[in-house]
């Protein structure tokens, strides 16, 4: 990692800042990641959740559309998320561990394949963050730069097979802020940035409140109203419908 020192330096005072520049040890990517989940709370503190409820609103602003937003997941790899749109329908996105599937009211139902498929498993890997080491075999520091008005750490993940991640670590607080990736859709492949933001505390872990999905041909605002923990979810919920 490149360490960012000052333009001038001057007599013994700036030589001894230097010094203790210098003789700080550089994280590595391995080390931000771990600092990362002590930041939202501990390995310990979010091994205890084993499902969540979360329910907001998503706002696709191109289109001058807000809709209800549900979210469940469950451990160990499984999720739906619910969008309500007035005047068209549910759209639903599960995956229950293997079978990862969509079904919109415009284009009906199809179950995921391919690298979209495999992404959607990956994701519904419930606390994902405390198994990066088995979704992301391969991770390395890529430097530290500027994001708007924070420095952040950019440290890029890799699968065992698929596309790479990006994170962007805050590098005083060590939260990601900020996602850089390309996801399978269909039969295209976008690049897409995610935001994330207004952390909040939640039965002893930080979460974002605030999530950003930027692409090329639209931008996604989804805003939180509640998270909760430990509940009861069955199973049946994560299948893909009967009959399909």
């Amino acid at each position: 990692m490149s360490l960012y020192r000052s333009a001038a330096l001057i007599g013994a005072l700036a030589t001894t800042l230097c010094a203790q520049e210098s003789a700080k040890p550089a994280l590595t990517a391995e080390q931000i990641i771990e600092k990362s989940i002590e930041a939202t709370g501990g390995r310990q503190a979010i091994a205890k959740i084993t499902s969540t409820v979360a329910k907001g609103t998503l706002e696709l602003l191109s289109q001058g559309v807000t809709a209800a937003l549900e979210l469940y997941a469950k451990d160990p790899d499984k999720r739906l998320v619910i969008v309500k749109v007035e005047a068209f329908g549910e759209i639903r996105r599960g995956c229950d561990g293997q079978t990862a599937w969509e079904e919109n009211p415009n284009t009906g139902f199809r179950v995921l394949e391919g690298g979209e498929r495999e992404e959607a498993v990956r994701d519904c890997v419930f606390q994902g963050d405390l198994k990066w080491r088995e979704l992301y075999p391969k991770v390395q520091l890529a430097g530290k730069e500027k994001l708007g008005e924070r420095e952040v750490y950019k440290v890029e993940m890799t699968p065992a097979s698929g596309n790479p991640l990006t994170r962007y670590y805050d590098a005083e607080t060590f939260l990601v802020v900020s996602l850089a990736m390309k996801r399978v859709r269909s039969q295209e492949t976008l690049d897409m940035r995610v935001e994330l933001s207004d952390y909040r505390e939640v039965d002893g872990v930080k979460g974002p409140f605030l999530i950003k999905q930027i692409t090329a041909a639209q931008e996604v605002v989804i805003k939180l109203a509640e998270i909760k923990n430990n509940v009861a979810i069955e199973d049946t919920r994560f299948a893909k419908p009967a009959g399909k």
